[in-house]
């Protein structure tokens, strides 16, 4: 039993976890939040699946048990609290939006440390950059949120509800820079987040490749070494 604690724990410390993270991150994206958080159940898969992801990133960069429990506690309670399951308040509703976006940041520079720090360039790696390219659209998606929630109607054309879904939806439409126009940012504020992730999603691929190949190469000279 000892045993095979240890190997639950070591295999958090390998680069298989952000595979594990990636899938999280996928499904959180691309399934819970379009599914809505109108309904009851909506909002509790919502919570769920960012406890999974709080859970999976703290185990990625603290190694202490006792930390790991007291941190998840620590930023769950926040996020749970403001989920409005309970009961309905829209200062906590932002302030449940900046917990995760605050956790997020902190939880793609981790995983940016882990992706190029040295050793071989893996496909775990990679899934790794990737984590973080789905995070900046994650972070941006709450922030457009919770404009909304301050600014009301005014801070956006085109919307057809007032839920994440929708800010997701325009937030990756602008990271990728697709820009269907359906939904378009009304005020500065909204204008200036959306030309920031913008110039984001443009950056970042590019310095992401050129960090790829410089890794590659450094892991071919590596190999050409030890033969």
């Amino acid at each position: 039993m000892e045993r095979k604690g240890k190997n639950f724990w070591q295999f958090w410390s390998r680069e298989k976890s952000l595979s594990i993270l990636l899938v999280i991150l996928l499904v959180q994206i691309f399934i819970i939040i379009p599914l809505g958080q109108q309904t009851l159940f909506g909002k509790i898969i919502f919570i769920v699946f960012f406890i999974f992801l709080l859970i999976t990133g703290i185990f990625l960069f603290v190694k202490n048990r006792i930390w790991r429990v007291i941190l998840i506690i620590i930023l769950a309670s926040p996020v749970l609290v403001g989920s409005d399951i309970f009961f309905q308040s829209q200062s906590w509703e932002i302030s449940n939006n900046l917990a995760i976006v605050l956790y997020c940041i902190f939880l793609g520079a981790i995983v940016l440390l882990r992706t190029f720090s040295k050793g071989l360039f893996t496909l775990h790696r990679i899934q790794g950059a990737i984590v973080v390219y789905l995070l900046i659209g994650l972070v941006f998606g709450l922030l457009y949120h919770s404009v909304y929630l301050l600014q009301g109607d005014a801070s956006f054309k085109g919307l057809s509800l007032a839920d994440r879904k929708e800010f997701m939806y325009f937030s990756l439409v602008t990271l990728t820079t697709v820009g269907y126009g359906d939904i378009t940012p009304a005020i500065v504020i909204a204008r200036s987040l959306a030309n920031f992730e913008a110039l984001i999603g443009q950056l970042y691929p590019a310095i992401l490749i050129a960090g790829i190949v410089t890794k590659v190469l450094e892991s071919s000279k590596t190999n050409e070494g030890n033969r």
